[in-house]
């Protein structure tokens, strides 16, 4: 049995590796399709309005994020594709060589979100979907992605959280621990995944805590938009 945990980051890699065949079949099943609103809650209300030049998508896993947004750029793009699973970056540069993007500058990034191998003040904007609560130092991550930020530079952060309405969250705490692990282990064949995934939403901090830690980082006007009754939350904020 599997022992993943955010103290040990190659475990959690080794995980990711695991289910990157059917990760987004996966997680259509498990948020009923609801999954893809949220993204695109991301894009419009984060990305978008920043109309970016240079694009940095952190834990990019099989690029639904940055992919979403180019469908629609209207401006060539340079985009970052960043992961620490080598599986979620081939199943991402597969994806892309179908898509129709070649007015687009496509980088695909192997690192550690903790530790951006990029320049500071290189990127106009930042994003990172379901990936903050998987990794170790969610406060080094923030600092990272400020340090790389331009002045002005937008960071997005989209996750799964619980909601604070008592029925959703007790329907919610009910759906983790019992339907999304079996549901996980039939679509990917890795059961343990799935367990840890669901206890990753339950100890993660709450979107508040997020939100300081974003502001403690030096980023301001923090918007936070909670998606579905709180079962995922949008967080905006600003470099100055």
């Amino acid at each position: 049995m599997e022992n993943y945990t955010k103290a040990d980051p190659q475990s959690i890699r080794k995980m990711f590796n695991s289910i990157a065949k059917n990760y987004d079949r996966a997680n259509g099943i498990l948020s009923l399709q609801m999954h893809k609103r949220w993204n695109r809650s991301l894009v419009e209300k984060a990305i978008s309005p920043a109309k970016p030049k240079v694009l940095l998508d952190l834990c990019c896993g099989t690029g639904a994020i940055a992919f979403e947004y180019l469908k629609d750029a209207a401006n060539p793009t340079k985009v970052y594709l960043l992961d620490f699973s080598e599986a979620m970056l081939s199943y991402a540069q597969e994806y892309a060589k179908s898509l129709q993007l070649a007015q687009h500058d496509l980088n695909f990034l192997q690192a550690d979100a903790q530790a951006i191998p990029l320049l500071e003040n290189s990127i106009d904007c930042a994003s990172m979907a379901y990936g903050i609560r998987n990794i170790k130092d969610p406060d080094a991550c923030i600092k990272e992605v400020y340090r790389v930020l331009k002045p002005q530079g937008t960071f997005g952060i989209l996750e799964l959280t619980k909601p604070k309405n008592p029925v959703m969250r007790l329907g919610h705490h009910l759906y983790l621990r019992t339907v999304l692990p079996v549901i996980g282990k039939f679509v990917t064949s890795n059961q343990e995944a799935y367990k840890y995934l669901c206890n990753s939403i339950h100890t993660f901090i709450p979107p508040e805590m997020l939100a300081e830690s974003m502001q403690s980082a030096g980023f301001y006007n923090i918007r936070r938009h909670s998606l579905m009754g709180g079962v995922a939350t949008l967080l905006i904020g600003s470099k100055p």
